[in-house]
């Protein structure tokens, strides 16, 4: 993942290849001009946006993790956290992509049926949960400290990396909210879902994201409930995952 460990800090971070030409999409989940949007467009205005704000600043000499990290455990550099996060959001999101993506191995099949029941039960709860985001976000497949696999939603910038900036919609949900949920096939509720408390410390390891951000859905598959299944029915269609393999990390891993 090219923008979060890169070996050596660079004054100016910029935007990362993806393994796949831009210009061509990425079939069958992004025409040319969706990627545009996203990659072109979005990601390099984030960048643009980071550089401005860290120049002339200790931030300017740091790798880009340690930029989200550092950032994170601050309450005055919200600008810097955002424009950081959200980039790195996206990119390990579209890194993920394939036009011609490798199938799952047999260790990760099994992984993830041991976690939710069934490769087809883990699709149906990670689409729920997306489709469950009312505003803009991220629906992720995380690995706790444990290695068990689980799903979590973030909004806006919320990173899985860091407790304090996770974004969580339940840490601040009443009872009320939590009983409206279970009438609703879409709230993102799942059993499956990660515990919003979390040791100071602790953190989830990222394997899987979809973007649930406007931007990304809107140009191929508008802006309706049926438009937004078609889009995670083909992100799962393009998720190449020799890279989600690679990406399993912690006590869990293979």
């Amino acid at each position: 993942m090219a923008l979060s460990f890169k070996a050596a800090a660079a004054r100016l971070h910029t935007v990362p290849d993806l393994p796949y030409n831009p210009r061509s999409g990425v079939a069958p989940l992004f025409s040319p001009a969706a990627l545009k949007t996203i990659y072109t467009d979005h990601q390099a205005g984030l960048i643009d946006r980071l550089n401005e704000l860290i120049a002339g600043t200790p931030y300017e000499d740091k790798l880009y993790h340690e930029v989200i990290m550092d950032s994170a455990r601050s309450l005055n550099e919200v600008q810097i956290f955002n424009n950081a996060s959200q980039a790195w959001n996206n990119d390990f999101f579209l890194q993920s992509l394939s036009a011609s993506p490798s199938s799952m191995s047999d260790a990760l099949a099994k992984r993830i049926s041991d976690s939710f029941g069934s490769i087809e039960v883990f699709k149906r709860e990670f689409a729920t949960n997306a489709l469950g985001l009312f505003g803009s976000g991220w629906t992720w497949l995380v690995e706790d400290k444990d290695g068990r696999l689980m799903l979590l939603n973030t909004y806006n910038a919320g990173s899985p990396h860091h407790r304090r900036r996770m974004q969580r919609a339940d840490e601040t949900a009443t009872d009320h909210d939590f009983a409206s949920q279970a009438q609703n096939p879409y709230s993102g509720a799942s059993k499956f879902s990660a515990p919003a408390k979390l040791m100071a410390n602790n953190s989830y390891v990222p394997i899987l994201c979809v973007s649930m951000w406007e931007h990304a859905y809107l140009t191929d598959y508008g802006v309706t409930l049926e438009g937004r299944k078609k889009y995670l029915k083909n992100f799962f269609e393009t998720v190449d995952w020799s890279v989600v393999d690679g990406r399993v990390f912690r006590a869990g891993g293979f």
